[in-house]
């Protein structure tokens, strides 16, 4: 009897480990609802493909000096780490995952990491384990997106439309059968420019599915900020302009084409074209306008604490200046000697 009492309680004992295991793996693997308001990284960063993301104290961001390998650091490019070898953009985050676009095998094809860097698409990859990857659409897409508990993007496949699949990548739908630019939001709604008809101005309710026209100006580009949009005037010589969405009312910033921009909390960085390109800066409100470099840049990326950009064409130096404080370019070095660090190990 003795015996028949151990072994009863020696199963109940196993089943309740195997349960509480089962449980605990379930809540780690769990994706969990994000707040309302969510917003996976700034306009400004996206249009420019999205190679940096600031989240919860650190910078995820594509090496281009290792294959545009996913690495993390701290603002100050402190406490430098690769997190996995696949070639990423679009980077976006939330509490506890990172969203991105995959386009390509990266650095590590070969390494025994599987499908994941053999496929294009929308992942998923939770942060404190880089290498478990989500694939969430496998498609040609740009222009990737969180909000909410959404992730939305440009799918190229049979025909451009813009999509969005669930955090958790249970539910797709096709919102638009347009190439647009899905990045700029705020309070639940898309601003872009309607390229199917007339260039307009216009918002996407994302929890209605509604389209309006929100101003009969074409702006490309638009970046939302409050009541404020700034982007490129398309038919004003590609100018550099603000608009009110209130008023309707709306102010010259530079006269020069532009051609990409970026908009921060104390400036608009922008790259300008002609017989003498130059990227700038200019404060929101038209004033203080600075030459950063001369030269064509693409790439404009925004942190707390630096601004970095290339050279079009090139993918590698990567210049940066300070975001507060005069300018002062230099180049990103520290992702330089991380590359070479991982390249001394793999030879190791």
């Amino acid at each position: 009897m003795k015996k028949k009492i151990i072994t009863i309680i020696s199963i109940i004992c196993i089943v309740l480990v195997f349960s509480g295991l089962a449980a605990v793996k379930y809540l780690s693997d769990r994706v969990p609802k994000n707040p309302s308001g969510t917003i996976g990284n700034s306009a400004g960063n996206l249009y420019n493909n999205g190679l940096f993301c600031e989240n919860d104290g650190y910078v995820y961001f594509a090496n281009p000096y290792d294959s545009s390998a996913l690495y993390r650091m701290k603002p100050d490019e402190s406490e430098m780490k690769k997190l996995a070898y696949t070639e990423v953009t679009s980077l976006n985050a939330d509490g506890k995952y990172l969203y991105y676009y995959q386009g390509g095998s990266g650095s590590g094809a070969g390494t025994g990491l599987g499908f994941v860097l053999s496929t294009t698409g929308i992942y998923r990859v939770n942060k404190k384990n880089p290498k478990d990857a989500e694939c969430l659409d496998r498609v040609n897409g740009k222009y990737v997106l969180l909000a909410d508990n959404d992730v939305y993007y440009t799918c190229s496949d049979n025909q451009v439309s813009l999509k969005k699949v669930s955090i958790d990548g249970k539910t797709k739908e096709v919102l638009l059968q347009l190439d647009i630019l899905p990045v700029s939001v705020q309070n639940s709604t898309f601003y872009y420019l309607n390229n199917d008809k007339n260039l307009h101005l216009m918002a996407l309710d994302l929890r209605t599915n509604t389209s309006r026209q929100v101003l009969a100006e074409d702006v490309y580009m638009p970046i939302i900020d409050g009541s404020v949009v700034y982007g490129i005037d398309i038919h004003d010589n590609y100018s550099l302009i603000s608009l009110n969405i209130n008023d309707g009312s709306k102010k010259l910033l530079d006269t020069g084409r532009v051609d990409m921009l970026n908009v921060t909390d104390n400036y608009i960085y922008y790259q300008t074209s002609g017989d003498t390109p130059q990227l700038k800066r200019i404060r929101r409100d038209g004033s203080d306008m600075e030459v950063v470099a001369d030269g064509v840049h693409n790439n404009i990326n925004a942190t707390s604490q630096y601004i970095y950009f290339t050279k079009f064409g090139a993918a590698t130096p990567v210049y940066k200046t300070p975001a507060y404080g005069p300018v002062n370019v230099t180049t990103f070095d520290s992702a330089s000697r991380a590359a070479m660090e991982e390249i001394s190990k793999k030879k190791k």
